[in-house]
C-alpha cells in the first residue's frame, strides 16, 4: 500500500473508532463566552482572562500551557479552553441527562463567578462581540492562532471577525456505524440553516446593529471555502479524502507548530505515515457546519444563556433520536440557498419549499414528539422563539440576559 492510500486508510480508521455499539442519546455541549467588563468591553488575555484562569486553576487536576501561558484546564466532567480572542469555552462531557449537564455548568459558574466579580467582569453569551470591533481584540499567545490569522487574510474577508469576534454553542452526537454517521451528517447539514436561525443571538456586528440574520453564518461563509461550509460525503473515506487533499495551514511538530500555508496535507505527508495525534490535529483545523471527528459536532448555534443551550441540546437530542427525517433529497445547493434566504429574510425566508418559520415549527414538533416528558420541559423557551417568530437577538438585551452573573 502506498503512502497516500495508507494515510487515507489511517484517517478512515480513526473516524471508525467513533462508532458506538448503541445510541444512548448522549449529547456533548460546548459553550463559548466573552469575558466583559460592565461596559461590555471584552477583556484581553493578558491582565484579564489570564488572571481568571490562574485563579481558578487549583480546582482542576490538569493545566495546559502554551509558550508559558495557562490556556486550558480540565477535570473529570469538563474542560476549559480559550478561543483565539480569549473567549472562554467550557466543553462538557457527553451525557443523556440534561439535568446533569446543567449541574456541571452550574458548578463551573460557582468556580468562575467569584473571580469574575472580584474584577468587575461577567461572562457574556452572545454570538458576536457585544460592543467592539474585531480589530480591537488581541489574540491569545498561541502560535496556532497566529498562523491561522495570517492564513485567513488570503482566503476570505471575515477571518479576523471569526477568530476574534464570534462565540458559539456546539452540540455533539454519537453514531453507531458508518451508515448512521453519514445519515446524521447529511441531516444535520440540512437542518443547520434553520438551527442557526432558531439560535440567532448576534444583534451587533462591529459595534453597530446587525440588520440581517444569522451573523455567524455570514461570517463563516466568508472565512475559507476549502475548510468551511458543507461537506457532502457518503463514506468515511470520502471525508478522509476531503481532509487529506486540502491545505493544512499549520502542522504540529515536536510539541510546536510550523506554518505550511496553502500546501496540501497530502503533499506535506507524502513520505510519512500519519500518527493518531497528527490526525486529531488535522481534523481540528477544519470548520464545516457539521464536523466529523469520532463524533458529529453540530456547529451553527450562537452562544446563548444556559437555559437556551439546554433547550437547544434537547432539540438536537429529539431530532436525532430515531431515523425519521423531516426533509429528504435536499441538495448542497438548496442548503446554501436556505442560508442566504435566512440571512436576508429570517423566519420569512424560503427554505426547502416552505417558509423558514414553518420549517422551524416542523423541527420543534418532531423533536418534541421524540423526547421524554422530562426532556420536553427544557424546550419551552425555544417554543417561544419559534412560534413567536422572534430570535434571541430581538428579545433579550445585554443588560437583561446576555450576561451571566
Amino acid at each position: 500500500m502506498n503512502i497516500y492510500k495508507q494515510n487515507i486508510h489511517s484517517i478512515t480508521e480513526y473516524l471508525k473508532k467513533g462508532c458506538k455499539d448503541t445510541n444512548q442519546g448522549a449529547v456533548g455541549v460546548e459553550i463559548e463566552h466573552f469575558v466583559c467588563n460592565k461596559n461590555g468591553e471584552c477583556m484581553p488575555y493578558r491582565n484579564g482572562v489570564e488572571y481568571i484562569m490562574e485563579k481558578i486553576a487549583p480546582h482542576f487536576n490538569k493545566h495546559i500551557y502554551s509558550e508559558g501561558f495557562l490556556i486550558g484546564l480540565s477535570c473529570d466532567d469538563y474542560h476549559i479552553t480559550l478561543e483565539p480572542g480569549a473567549q472562554i469555552e467550557i466543553s462538557i462531557m457527553p451525557s443523556s441527562d440534561l439535568a446533569k449537564i446543567e449541574g456541571i455548568y452550574n458548578n463551573f459558574l460557582s468556580i468562575v463567578n467569584p473571580v469574575l466579580e472580584e474584577k468587575g467582569y461577567r461572562l457574556v453569551c452572545t454570538g458576536y462581540l457585544p460592543t467592539q470591533k474585531a480589530e480591537q481584540i488581541s489574540l491569545i499567545p498561541k502560535k496556532r492562532y497566529e498562523f491561522m490569522d495570517m492564513y485567513f487574510k488570503s482566503t476570505g474577508i471575515c477571518g479576523k471577525n471569526m477568530m476574534r469576534g464570534t462565540a458559539s454553542t456546539q452540540v455533539s452526537i454519537d453514531f453507531t456505524n458508518e451508515d448512521d454517521c453519514i445519515k446524521k451528517l447529511k441531516y444535520a447539514n440540512i437542518l443547520s440553516p434553520i438551527l442557526a436561525l432558531i439560535c440567532d443571538n448576534s444583534p451587533i456586528f462591529e459595534g453597530k446593529p446587525f440588520i440581517a440574520n444569522t451573523l455567524r453564518s455570514y461570517i463563516w461563509n466568508n472565512v475559507d471555502n476549502e475548510r468551511c461550509g458543507i461537506v457532502d460525503c457518503n463514506f468515511f473515506e470520502e471525508y478522509a479524502e476531503y481532509i487529506y487533499n486540502s491545505p493544512a495551514i499549520l502542522i504540529s511538530e515536536n510539541n510546536d507548530f510550523s506554518f505550511t500555508g496553502s500546501k496540501k496535507i497530502c503533499d506535506i505527508y507524502n513520505d510519512t505515515i500519519l500518527t493518531e495525534p497528527e490526525i486529531e490535529h488535522l481534523l481540528s483545523m477544519f470548520f464545516p457546519d457539521v464536523r466529523l471527528k469520532q463524533y458529529l459536532e453540530i456547529r451553527p448555534a450562537d452562544s446563548m444563556p444556559i437555559k437556551y443551550v439546554l433547550a437547544y441540546s434537547a432539540l438536537i437530542k429529539g431530532l436525532f433520536k430515531n431515523s425519521n427525517q423531516i426533509f429528504n433529497n435536499i441538495s448542497t445547493e438548496q442548503i446554501e440557498d436556505a442560508k442566504k434566504q435566512i440571512i436576508l429574510h429570517g423566519f420569512y425566508g424560503d427554505v426547502y419549499g416552505i417558509k423558514a418559520y414553518k420549517a422551524a415549527e416542523l423541527i420543534y414538533e418532531t423533536s418534541y414528539n421524540n423526547l421524554s416528558e422530562k426532556d420536553r420541559t427544557y424546550l419551552s423557551v425555544l417554543k417561544e422563539i419559534i412560534y413567536g417568530k422572534k430570535t434571541l437577538k430581538e428579545t433579550i438585551s445585554f443588560a437583561e440576559g446576555r450576561g451571566i452573573l
